[in-house]
């Protein structure tokens, strides 16, 4: 996956310069027994790892883009079933929560949902997906063009309590998709809990206006 993303075009710079990631280490023994050291710089560099990949189509799934809406969602109707950010968090995700949030811009705008201060307890499991405008509650349907992102922790072992982290999905390609109107000033996020929600709290929420890397 690295190195297909690698290769797929994009308006912000790949290149990684933080000395901190590039020279985080790990110990390996070899097939001979002795301790090698290698640096996340090694590896970034499949090739000199001493392997290549073959090449193979990713078309199909890279160019793949849900079926538009031909109707926008109506987000009125949508927000007498929702809270305000404010009465909604900070929440424990023990059920779906459904929220009104705000946008600087009205209609298709460069815009990024941001969830904030999310805790999770590092020894479950954790899974769950965020929704925008969805009137037709097609949450089982990952591939419906409501479906902005998800979110998703592997277990692990961690010596310190778990740092608040903030999630950021870009929305100006699902405003297209959900055929957003150009009147509306706020969208309706449904987060949808789908593995140990009761494990993970959540700060806040609110959208961004995007700003592209330098």
């Amino acid at each position: 996956m690295w190195t297909v993303w690698e290769r797929l075009p994009a308006d912000y710079p790949k290149t990684i310069t933080d000395p901190d990631f590039l020279n985080a280490a790990f110990l390996f023994y070899d097939e001979k027994r002795n301790l090698v050291r290698v640096t996340v710089r090694d590896c970034l560099d499949y090739t000199r790892l001493g392997y290549a990949y073959e090449a193979s189509d990713i078309s199909p799934w890279l160019n793949y883009s849900p079926t538009q809406r031909v109707v926008p969602a109506n987000v009125q109707q949508l927000a007498q079933t929702a809270q305000t950010a404010a009465q909604a968090f900070p929440a424990t995700l023990a059920e779906t929560i459904r929220v009104v949030v705000p946008k600087p811009a009205k209609g298709k705008a460069d815009e990024v949902l941001l969830i904030q201060s999310i805790v999770t307890d590092s020894s479950e499991l954790i899974t769950f997906d965020i929704y925008v405008n969805d009137d037709e509650n097609s949450y089982d349907s990952p591939t419906s063009a409501e479906h902005a992102g998800s979110f998703t922790q592997v277990p692990h072992r961690s010596r310190t309590a778990e740092a608040p982290s903030d999630l950021r999905i870009i929305l100006t390609e699902l405003y297209k998709n959900i055929n957003i109107a150009d009147d509306d000033g706020v969208v309706v996020v449904t987060i949808v809990p789908r593995t140990n929600g009761g494990a993970v709290t959540i700060g806040g929420i609110k959208i961004e206006t995007r700003v592209p890397a330098a």
